[in-house]
């Protein structure tokens, strides 16, 4: 490594060190989401967001790295470009970022015990969070488990049943359901929640000041190769289930999604796919949907379908498919991804899925946005 490139290196640990001053000073007043993902939501102070929509990532070696999905281009980049972008510079500004944090930090009148000591800080300090990691990873795959074995199996009569229902699914006639949604009556919508912060043992906390409202939601585990429940993803629906929950974002997940897959159908042998790769003979085509409704209409409409759901277009590639029960892939792609950015993600998802050395094809919807669209008649 050059000596530029390694005070550029310190210079960036340092901002990402310090990455909650530099949005406190840049674009202040904005919304942390914790989990696998850690990210702030805060408004573009070049321009007069209706509601925050600029995403910054926390965690990792990432921190600082920015999407803007209020602009028309989805601007995005690092944490320099995310210094100039928000002083109204371009991205690729990097002289003018540079100056800026080397000012803001005080660089200029650093030490080398000064260095040295920020260097031990920031090892400790990332320790510290691995370890605190894990711990909220261990809590939140505990939390998950507890909510799904509270849930209720679904059935007529329930709101849960009756959005299924409106939408031409009826878990009766899916052959080989796999038995994991839960219906709960009154689960909580985090998202409109009140949150405070607070300091405590040196660290800043958030508490809950006050709960979101409640909604009847359909719950689906989450789960690894291996089958282990660790996460769950939610769809919170209307009181009387004839949609979703007038909500800004009805479908959330917690604590994570990456890597995992909701299991939705298990194909002719009825077998889960740790069991299915543990049987001599099981094997069989694969449908990776998006959603949990298009994964329960490619089950209904081709039993003979194992059908996972990825949950989002960016988990896609993470989806663990080289196992022996998979023979063949299937991709079942929505017709709403054909946005650029959208259909290079799908295709570097392709490439990663083919890997695993098994045939792979992509079945877009025949008529609307997605299979569920087709199984209703949607054009």
């Amino acid at each position: 490594m050059t000596r530029q490139h390694q005070a550029t290196a310190e210079l960036k640990a340092l901002a990402q060190d310090h990455l909650r001053d530099i949005i406190a000073q840049l674009a202040p007043g904005g919304r942390y989401q914790g989990g696998s993902r850690a990210h702030y939501l805060v408004s573009n102070p070049m321009r007069r967001d209706r509601s925050p929509s600029l995403c910054i990532w926390t965690g990792g070696t990432a921190a600082g790295g920015f999407k803007d999905f209020g602009d028309p281009d989805e601007v995005k980049g690092d944490i320099f470009g995310l210094v100039s972008y928000l002083n109204g510079k371009p991205i690729s500004d990097f002289a003018f970022a540079a100056g800026w944090l080397r000012d803001m930090l005080g660089i200029e009148h650093m030490t080398a015990e000064d260095r040295r000591a920020a260097a031990e800080s920031r090892a400790q300090r990332k320790r510290e969070n691995a370890e605190a990691e894990e711990r909220r990873r261990r809590h939140g795959e505990q939390r998950a488990h507890q909510v799904w074995m509270s849930g209720r199996l679904v059935m007529p009569g329930s709101p849960a049943w009756r959005y299924l229902e409106v939408r031409g699914i009826r878990l009766d006639q899916v052959r080989h359901y796999s038995g994991d949604l839960r219906y709960l009556p009154a689960a909580e919508y985090w998202m409109a929640a009140e949150w405070g912060e607070r300091i405590e043992g040196g660290r800043r906390q958030r508490y809950k000041v006050r709960p979101g409202p409640r909604f009847p939601a359909i719950v689906t585990p989450l789960r690894n190769a291996g089958g282990h429940l660790r996460s769950l993803h939610y769809t919170f629906l209307a009181p009387d289930g004839s949609g979703k929950a007038d909500v800004e974002k009805p479908k959330l997940i917690w604590p994570e999604q990456l890597g995992l897959s909701m299991w939705i159908a298990h194909g002719p042998s009825g077998l889960n796919p740790c069991d299915a790769d543990a049987t001599d003979g099981v094997s069989g085509p694969l449908c990776l949907t998006e959603g949990l409704e298009d994964g329960l209409s490619a089950a209904l409409a081709v039993p003979e379908l194992r059908v996972w759901g990825a949950v989002s277009l960016g988990n896609l590639a993470q989806q663990p498919v080289d196992r022996p029960c998979v023979s063949e892939i299937y991709v079942a792609a929505q017709n709403d991804w054909g946005k650029a950015e959208a259909l290079k993600t799908l295709e570097r998802a392709e490439l990663a899925l083919a890997r695993s050395g098994k045939p792979l094809a992509r079945l877009p919807a025949p008529t609307g946005k997605d299979l569920n669209d087709t199984l209703t008649g949607k054009d």
